[in-house]
């Protein structure tokens, strides 16, 4: 400009910013720059400042006609511990670890690692961590993300195997007890033992255990219905067949003294087959009204575990219908009263299996509730139906009319006192 303005404070920036465009001749040779404010051509010589004060020479760099560069670091001596000092304000930061900025500067930064569930792309954006999509998953520390692995419980794992045939067992042992029931259906075991009514629940126990199967195998909306639909429709009857039998065993004989008409109608009515009936249409009402509103899906469980997806079917017991569904269950488990420990066994499984699912959420508590699920048919088949095919098998004198006569004289003798 041709003279000195006071009034503007000179910063390095605007000098690189003037030198870029500058061009002049200095010891008859002409300097220019480039965009980068590197000279354009020629050399230049390194001076260090010794001890002595003196600007003694210690390399060069030459930029034409081909680039050039020299130091001779042995002749420098830095002050204090001749150490050579940082030219950065921060160390850079370890692989895994996010710039946070200090102050206005961009190269005054401290380090943090990026946490599980995140991954940081140094190129990209060294200050911010990134979240991996929920299909994925990432260690603390990391750059970059791996696929979470999907889990659940092939039909060919040894629990799946075990249980399946557990069920088959069971749907076995039913067909072996109707053979031999229908053979001694006239006996007065059987007929104690509810006589048609047992082939009925002999048969819901077998339909009810289709729904173990389906625990096993990549969930799809076909196999989430059958995990629940065959064993709570099914189970249902069951139970209605056993709230029967407690009527007709104990209130039968409490109220036919006092109430001799209700007996009449209970047995010109066919009482049992009515409540049996109903039921099971209310049941089979709630679960198509569950199931219309909201089926059962696949569901993949991201909360637990950050490594694994979990797979698994999501049944909605918010829902009205479906949580009457499980309702009418209790409330049928509450009436049979009359097989005591085969009740107390079903509350038992089931508060053992809610504690489980509590505690643990691995793919195995799918094959606990299947556990579970079987347990329950169990604790019907072998504590209400096993005695008596014992009794039948190798008891047959405790099978007679004159044997269950005494049982009955002796029944009807403690109610009265």
């Amino acid at each position: 400009a041709g003279s000195c303005n006071k009034s503007i404070k000179v910063y390095p920036h605007m000098v690189l910013h003037e030198l870029r465009r500058s061009s002049f001749t200095l010891l008859n040779q002409t300097v220019q720059f480039d965009d980068n404010g590197d000279p354009k051509f020629g050399s230049v010589a390194i001076v260090f400042w010794n001890s002595s004060g003196n600007a003694e020479e210690v390399g060069f760099f030459s930029f034409y006609p081909t680039f050039k560069f020299f130091i001779n670091s042995s002749k420098i001596k830095w002050h204090g511990d001749e150490k050579v000092p940082e030219s950065v304000c921060s160390q850079a930061c370890p692989e895994g670890f996010a710039k946070i900025q200090e102050g206005i500067h961009t190269c005054c930064f401290s380090c943090a690692i990026c946490p599980n569930g995140t991954y940081i792309n140094s190129t990209e954006d060294p200050y911010n961590c990134i979240n991996c999509k929920e299909a994925e998953w990432s260690a603390e520390g990391s750059t970059s993300c791996t696929i979470r692995l999907l889990e659940y419980i092939p039909f060919t794992d040894t629990a799946a195997i075990v249980i399946m045939v557990g069920a088959l067992v069971l749907v076995a042992l039913t067909v072996v007890m109707s053979v031999l029931f229908a053979l001694n259906y006239n006996t007065p075991v059987v007929r104690s033992a509810g006589g048609p009514m047992c082939f009925l629940i002999l048969g819901c126990l077998s339909l009810c255990s289709l729904s173990v199967f389906f625990y096993f195998g990549e969930p799809t909306e076909t196999y989430c219905t059958l995990r629940f639909l065959p064993f709570l429709l099914f189970y249902t009857v069951c139970l209605a067949c056993f709230v029967v039998r407690s009527f007709q065993i104990v209130c039968i004989f409490k109220i036919s003294a006092k109430f001799p008409k209700l007996l009449s109608y209970w047995t010109k009515y066919h009482g049992h087959w009515l409540i049996i009936t109903v039921a099971f249409f209310i049941q089979a009402l709630l679960l198509i009204t569950g199931y219309s509103i909201a089926p059962p899906k696949p569901y993949s469980d991201t909360f637990w575990y950050s490594d694994i997806i979990v797979l698994g079917c999501d049944l909605d017991l918010n829902l009205k219908a479906t949580s009457s569904s499980f309702i009418l269950l209790s409330v049928l488990c509450c009436l049979t009263k009359t097989i005591t420990f085969c009740l107390l066994l079903l509350i038992l499984t089931w508060i053992t299996f809610a504690t489980v699912s509590m505690l643990y959420h691995g793919k195995y508590i799918h094959a606990m509730n299947a556990l579970a699920i079987l347990s329950s048919l169990y604790s019907f088949l072998l504590w209400y139906f096993f005695p008596k095919c014992y009794i039948i098998i190798f008891q047959p004198k405790k099978n007679t009319q004159q044997h269950f006569q005494g049982l009955i004289q002796n029944y009807t003798k403690t109610i009265s006192q």
